[in-house]
């Protein structure tokens, strides 16, 4: 399967862009999270906020989506040693199946680990 030409039809000139199908644990709506591409095909989803403006709460949900079958799966820290609640921070994969999560604001005040 050709992951580059996946959710889009049209043409070169005028493409047209569709919603994919997705199947697991989908996560639910968030923002100020961060998606990081880990190897060829698979995406962590961490963090970010849920709810509406105002009224929100900052996660430490950690999601794997595979891309090459569109599937969400939830992950959590065998011993629940992972990253705190956290939103606008930064991660960046640093090795094909690792990553970092840096900073970020807990809503109470800002984080620098």
């Amino acid at each position: 399967m050709n992951l580059a030409t996946r959710g889009r039809g049209g043409t070169p000139a005028k493409p047209e862009y569709v919603k994919e199908s997705q199947h697991g644990e989908i996560p639910a709506p968030r923002f100020g999270h961060t998606t990081t591409l880990v190897n060829n095909s698979r995406v962590v989803l961490f963090g970010g906020a849920t709810g509406d403006s105002g009224r929100y709460t900052i996660t430490a949900d950690c999601f794997l989506l595979d891309a090459s079958t569109d599937t969400w799966t939830r992950i959590r820290a065998e011993d629940g040693a992972g990253p705190s609640a956290r939103a606008a921070h930064a991660a960046a994969c640093v090795d094909y199946s690792q990553m970092v999560i840096y900073g970020g604001a807990t809503g109470g005040g800002s984080l620098s680990s």
